[in-house]
């Protein structure tokens, strides 16, 4: 078993990576303190079968360090999605997300609700929910209409005329029968749907995080993001530009995404919008 003495793992922020005697990576974690994190790996052995195979199995450890919290998030979850780790599993890539959909319908003042996959640059703002699968997404389309008494004729759900099945048995207020003015309907929904609302990128280009580093005042973490997409991190301005011209692979992922939304919402980091090589600050969003 690798000795942890041996190393000089810090006490800051980063991501750090278990590796097997033949080279295969293990597991990618992150911690605000590598040090601490990866001792109670191994403290944990004693009573977690999953944590003392993956420790009998380590043989080198690596890390980076980053400015703080955010940073961590970001790489890690790009690791484990792109190096694809034998221990992490959780945090696999998902290869199609899904939200709901209002759109008007044509001819009435009905709204209709469907499934939409997102696109890899995602910027719509008529979006709400975040689903792993197709069938995730109606699961909770269902519960939202046996839960507000929505028409699911109206929604586009059932196909006829008259009266919906709802309505027959007492779960729609009649919006199919006129018995409910389909605006009041309407208000229902997205007061339903309110809460699940995917947030549009309302920027006119990519935005950048700067993220201090607590460990050491006089540098900071720049992240690059674009519709959501996480594009990397600099460790200084003139970087920034180097790392906007590289090639991209910038599919809309759910992880980074909450974690973005979190970063957004972080006292002490500061969002700029990128243009023309220059940072233009801008308020928390």
């Amino acid at each position: 078993m690798l000795n942890l003495s041996d190393l000089n793992l810090p006490s800051s922020s980063g991501v750090y990576r278990f590796y097997n005697r033949q080279g295969a990576l293990l597991y990618v974690g992150k911690s605000i303190h590598i040090a601490q994190r990866v001792h109670s790996h191994y403290r944990a052995r004693h009573t977690d079968t999953r944590e003392a195979r993956l420790v009998s199995q380590t043989a080198r450890i690596e890390w980076t360090r980053t400015a703080g919290e955010i940073g961590a998030l970001l790489l890690e979850n790009r690791q484990i999605k792109t190096l694809q780790p034998l221990y992490n599993r959780r945090q696999r890539k998902t290869r199609q997300l899904w939200a709901l959909h209002p759109t008007p319908e044509s001819g009435s003042e009905g709204v209709q609700l469907a499934i939409k996959a997102l696109s890899t640059k995602q910027s719509e703002p008529e979006l709400y929910g975040l689903f792993i699968s197709k069938a995730s997404a109606d699961k909770h389309l269902r519960t939202l209409v046996q839960q507000f008494k929505l028409c699911e004729r109206v929604l586009g759900l059932e196909r006829g005329s008259g009266r919906c099945f709802g309505h027959q048995i007492g779960r729609c207020l009649g919006a199919c029968c006129g018995e409910e003015p389909l605006a009041q309907h309407n208000k229902r929904l997205y007061r339903a749907l309110a809460s699940r609302q995917l947030k549009a990128w309302r920027w006119s280009g990519p935005i950048v995080i700067e993220e201090p580093d607590h460990m050491q005042p006089t540098r900071s973490d720049w992240h690059l993001i674009y519709n959501w997409a996480f594009l990397g991190t600099a460790p200084d301005i003139p970087e920034l530009t180097h790392l906007e011209h590289q090639n991209h692979t910038d599919s809309f992922d759910l992880d980074a995404y909450f974690i973005l939304q979190k970063a957004l919402k972080t006292p002490g980091l500061t969002t700029y919008l990128w243009r023309n090589q220059q940072l233009a600050p801008l308020c928390h969003a």
